[in-house]
């Protein structure tokens, strides 16, 4: 049975759902070059709590060299996002044609692909350096089918608060690069040294209790 469990390591922490690498939800569904991608159809941005975390380590920094070097990375005064595939010819011969998922809202996520993410195994990031929207997103369909609701409520609280704290994170990272006259589209290396001099601070997540994703034969029972 699979499961959502979270992991905890080095004062980081992710959620892992087990049934990602052979999921079946619509968010899942890919006609495009890259299969097996799951969910991974999002192309993340790297916001200065991410890259913070990337320059304390030489690991990170490779990574951050990485996703610098992504053909389809562009970079902003504050983060980095890194764009991906888009089989956009695909996905309006599909809008013209057809007629499936229409529960759907953005049917544009059958047509894209992270550029990290490699075809039946995953993102090809450490979880270390990953944004928290990588982390920490399971989608509705599963969320809906397990077998304990009051626990899934809890590892959604607990996202909500994460979420707030990332965004108070960046905004004072900001407010001392604002200060100091620095960011990455006019000194992409001062602005990398300066994060490099900053204490990194760290969210101390609770524990949380595994929940099992129920399957078919679960329901019926």
């Amino acid at each position: 049975m699979d499961k959502i469990y979270l992991e905890r390591y080095n004062g980081y922490a992710r959620y892992v759902c087990t049934c990602c690498n052979h999921c079946n939800s619509k968010m899942g569904i890919s006609y495009c070059s890259v299969k097996l991608r799951g969910c991974c159809s999002y192309f993340p941005k790297f916001e200065l709590i991410d890259v913070h975390r990337m320059v304390k380590s030489m690991e990170g920094l490779h990574v951050l060299e990485r996703i610098v070097n992504n053909p389809g990375t562009v970079v902003y005064n504050y983060y980095l996002h890194a764009t991906g595939y888009f089989d956009r010819e695909g996905y309006l011969n599909y809008l013209k044609n057809a007629q499936e998922e229409v529960d759907v809202k953005d049917k544009s996520i059958f047509f894209r692909a992270c550029p990290f993410v490699k075809s039946g195994y995953g993102c090809t990031l450490p979880p270390a350096f990953r944004n928290y929207v990588c982390n920490f997103f399971i989608c509705d369909e599963v969320m809906n089918n397990v077998d304990k609701s009051d626990v899934m409520r809890k590892y959604i609280e607990e996202r909500s608060r994460y979420a707030r704290w990332v965004q108070w994170e960046n905004l004072s990272l900001e407010r001392m690069l604002r200060e100091n006259d620095l960011d990455f589209k006019r000194d992409f290396d001062g602005t990398i040294s300066f994060l490099q001099d900053i204490p990194l601070d760290l969210y101390e997540f609770p524990c949380l209790e595994e929940i099992n994703i129920l399957d078919e034969d679960s329901k019926g029972a």
